[in-house]
């Protein structure tokens, strides 16, 4: 066998083992120069035993093993290097000079060898099978370190994750107390100044009203025209205040319920906006719900008309509410403008409909808005219901209203 060039001395390689199975000492003294000259590392076994005692205690990376040896056939030892999965990274490479025919080096490599050589072997091919052999250990090597890798960076990103998506929902939980506890705040707010309107604002009106009355057939001859200004300024005070009370609190809704407080805010709607409201019901006259229940209904149809009021730019807006044992259904629908949910739902400064939404969220309650640019607007809260609660109706004016049943809801 012709030699190898050794490499030069100054150049740093990493030694590989390599593991020679053979009981002929030249063969495995020839090979194991050639691989030596390759800067190999050479371990030396001349009989299956020694070879099975060997890889017991240290594991090289390549094993040339020959087909016949003195103990075992070397497929036999081939099979069991290749069924221990200690040795999962083992190259195996069958070596023989008599068994060379085709249906040898099959039933070779069916017993798991990685490849089968016939003697006399080239140097160069042997080097560059081995080499061939490394670098696929090599880069198996590299692509389970980056698997590692990639699963520790996986579950740390997952523990990233997981610890964010805590915090968000942490997060997400405060804010929904806030938004509770801001909107608790606002409707106490705004009983206490309906209060303060009511009682003190209406006794010194009253007061005033009194005084009028009283100085009005003394300046019938002195001054008339002042006393009569001044009365007529007093009375629209009047209904100004009783006006600001009942929209910051309806004493209707407190008294009377939703449908009777929504009647009385649509006659004032639409003298004041010029936009007529179309009213339909079902299941609900006579029944009195939760109060915080009864307020949101009422807040959410009070904005959405507002909102359509402004920007809809319609002469009719259609108010639907319906119930059932367990929920509450209000629909506001208007054949408007629209407008473009792509930026969320603040329009125009405004937050009215994210606090609508936060609202009826706040009860459990479920709200949606299907809209878009001149195609109208459709707004949908629905509430769940505790035990229904039935009184005796009160008598109130009324609009008229055609009953809009569930099922029309979607032709609607």
């Amino acid at each position: 066998m012709s030699q190898l060039p050794i490499q030069p001395s100054g150049t740093a390689r990493t030694r590989h083992t390599v593991l020679i199975v053979d009981d002929d000492a030249a063969t495995v003294g020839l090979l194991a120069e050639v691989l030596e000259t390759e800067d190999f590392e050479v371990w030396k076994a001349f009989t299956a035993k020694e070879a099975r005692a060997m890889l017991a205690e240290r594991q090289p990376e390549l094993v040339l093993l020959d087909v016949k040896l003195p103990d075992e056939d070397g497929r036999d030892l081939c099979h069991w290097i290749k069924s221990d999965p200690r040795f999962d990274q083992l190259f195996v490479i069958l070596i023989s000079g008599l068994e060379v025919g085709v249906q040898s080096r099959v039933s070779g490599l069916n017993l798991g060898a990685d490849e089968y050589l016939t003697k006399p072997i080239q140097p160069l091919e042997l080097i560059a099978r081995l080499r061939s052999f490394l670098r696929i250990r090599e880069a198996a090597e590299a692509l389970r370190k980056a698997n590692e890798l990639l699963e520790e960076r996986v579950l740390d990103r997952t523990e990233e994750l997981r610890l964010a998506n805590g915090q968000l929902q942490r997060a997400a939980e405060e804010l929904r107390t806030l938004t509770s506890r801001l909107l608790e705040t606002q409707e106490r707010e705004r009983r206490r100044l309906a209060h303060e309107l009511h009682d003190e604002a209406g006794q010194a009106l009253t007061v005033l009203k009194f005084s009028f009355d009283n100085i009005e057939e003394v300046a019938q001859s002195l001054a008339p025209e002042p006393v009569a200004d001044g009365r007529a300024a007093l009375t629209r005070l009047t209904q100004l205040i009783r006006n600001l009370w009942q929209e910051l609190r309806p004493a209707m809704l407190e008294d009377f319920g939703l449908i009777p407080a929504l009647v009385w805010y649509f006659d004032r709607f639409t003298p004041s906006t010029r936009v007529r409201v179309d009213f339909q019901h079902e299941n609900v006259d006579g029944r009195r719900f939760d109060r915080a229940v009864e307020t949101a209904a009422y807040r959410t149809v009070q904005e959405c008309l507002t909102n359509v009021a402004r920007h809809a730019g319609v002469p009719e807006v259609r108010v639907v509410i319906w119930a059932g044992p367990d929920l509450l259904q209000v629909q506001i629908i208007d054949q408007g403008c629209g407008f473009d949910t792509s930026g969320g739902l603040s329009r125009n400064g405004s937050c009215g409909l994210v606090g609508m939404q936060e609202r009826v969220r706040q009860l459990n309650g479920t709200w949606s808005v299907n809209t878009r640019p001149g195609a109208g607007t459709r707004i949908i809260a629905e509430f769940p219901l505790a035990e229904p609660k039935v009184t005796q109706p009160k008598s109130f004016s009324t609009l008229d209203t055609q009953i809009l049943r569930p099922s029309d809801f979607a032709a609607a």
